[in-house]
């Protein structure tokens, strides 16, 4: 992973997208890298969740964040 970045939440691919756009909207940069690895995504073509990190210094933004989009459920997405 990118130095300075800590762990996030993992979401599913989709969740995943509107929260980076999200982020970005907001100003904190974001990396997302998929669970299943990208060589499984392409032989399969399932993406089922993807990893998002963010700088440690946006970290308690973020989570602030995704608390107003997923209603409190940081906590129980957070692995």
């Amino acid at each position: 992973m990118v130095s300075g970045y800590e762990f996030l939440v993992e979401k599913e691919y989709m969740w995943a997208g509107m929260l980076m756009q999200v982020l970005e909207d907001n100003g904190i940069p974001a990396v997302a890298q998929g669970v299943n690895g990208e060589g499984m995504a392409l032989r399969t073509g399932i993406q089922d969740a993807r990893r998002i990190y963010v700088p440690t210094e946006h970290l308690q933004s973020a989570r602030e964040l995704i608390d107003q989009l997923f209603s409190g459920e940081y906590s129980d997405s957070q692995q």
